[in-house]
């Protein structure tokens, strides 16, 4: 889904409502129970502490630990057996092989390189904005929310960056909202448009094109309204 609007209609607002940030607005909005919700905002937050792989990581922190449980349990099975532990062992593994989480590093190279990252080995505080989105967004895309909240991802990526990410986005499995200026990406990744408009949102079936050429059709027949209405006056 992409929002659309005119600066200030609350593009950017709507997002950090959904992602539970704001909370001083009428009304109700929360997830359903268990959806787990992922927001690259525009200036997104990392650990200044830690390296850029060390950021990209946190997007799979709970299958890396995981991981690190499966091969604690696996020591300690090499030294004590037990039915206990190989249940315990059986269960990590079916939930590691559920979220395909085996070869994580291969998956941060690849989300990465696609992204343009700067090298792993280096500090977050010695980055650029721009590079530091870039890191944000690995981040964010190697989690997987169910709900994928993003605020101009677009900003700061390459043309090969962009068409990595409208390709991912495009076979990805949760939900994706978008706020963008980058009209060419709105129309290749979304099938909804959800227009802000005096403080309604105005859906739309179909990319950015088809949306246009309905609101054209809407501001022509509101005009025609308008026009019939000044004539009975």
């Amino acid at each position: 889904i992409g929002i659309v609007g005119v600066n200030g209609s609350g593009k950017s607002t709507l997002l950090r409502i959904m992602a539970g940030i704001d909370k001083e607005f009428s009304g109700e909005a929360y997830p359903a129970d268990g959806a787990k919700v992922g927001f690259l905002p525009q200036e997104p937050q990392l650990d200044n502490s830690k390296t850029v792989f060390e950021n990209v990581m946190e997007g799979l922190g709970p299958i890396k630990a995981k991981i690190d449980a499966f091969n604690a349990v696996s020591a300690e099975m090499a030294e004590n057996y037990s039915d206990e532990l190989m249940e315990k062992m059986a269960t990590l593994q079916e939930e590691i092989d559920a979220a395909d989480g085996w070869d994580i590093d291969s998956k941060i190279e690849m989300a990465m390189e696609a992204l343009r990252c700067p090298p792993g080995d280096w500090k977050v505080d010695k980055l650029s904005g721009g590079e530091k989105r870039r890191v944000a967004l690995a981040r964010l895309l190697l989690s997987a929310p169910d709900l994928l909240l993003l605020d101009e991802p677009t900003n700061h990526l390459d043309a090969e960056s962009v068409a990595w990410l409208e390709n991912y986005l495009r076979e990805y499995k949760g939900a994706v909202i978008i706020v963008t200026h980058d009209r060419y990406f709105l129309d290749k990744v979304t099938g909804w448009v959800l227009e802000l408009d005096r403080g309604r949102g105005i859906p739309h079936e179909g990319n950015y094109s088809s949306w246009l050429e309905a609101k054209r059709k809407r501001l022509e027949q509101e005009e025609r309204e308008e026009q019939n209405r000044k004539k009975t006056l």
